[in-house]
């Protein structure tokens, strides 16, 4: 079985948080992280932590396309304070 979307999501922006690497389950509680969509190739992650640098994370299976895939990150859109100005976000969602 492939890793999970969100887990994949959570390492991604923890290490953001915490390049030196990640002890325990780092600072970004994964319980912070909500998946808004999966389709089977794409998923997209909502980060709810104010400290953050990220507030959403794009995914996509590259490698295996069926249940054992691997997950990859393709982009992310950037914690800011205006959460409206997410403009990939709309992009990505009317890609799918």
């Amino acid at each position: 079985m492939g890793l999970d979307p969100v887990f994949t999501a959570h390492v991604f922006a923890s290490l953001l948080m915490s390049p030196e690497g990640i002890v325990g389950e780092g600072s970004l509680g994964i319980g912070k992280l909500e998946l808004v969509h999966k389709n089977g190739t794409t998923a997209m992650i909502d980060v709810h932590d104010d400290s953050a640098p990220v507030a959403q994370v794009y995914l996509e299976r590259l490698v295996r396309q069926n249940d054992t895939g691997i997950w990859t990150v393709v982009g992310y859109d950037p914690n800011t304070l205006e959460k409206s100005c997410r403009t990939n976000s709309v992009q990505y969602a009317g890609a799918i």
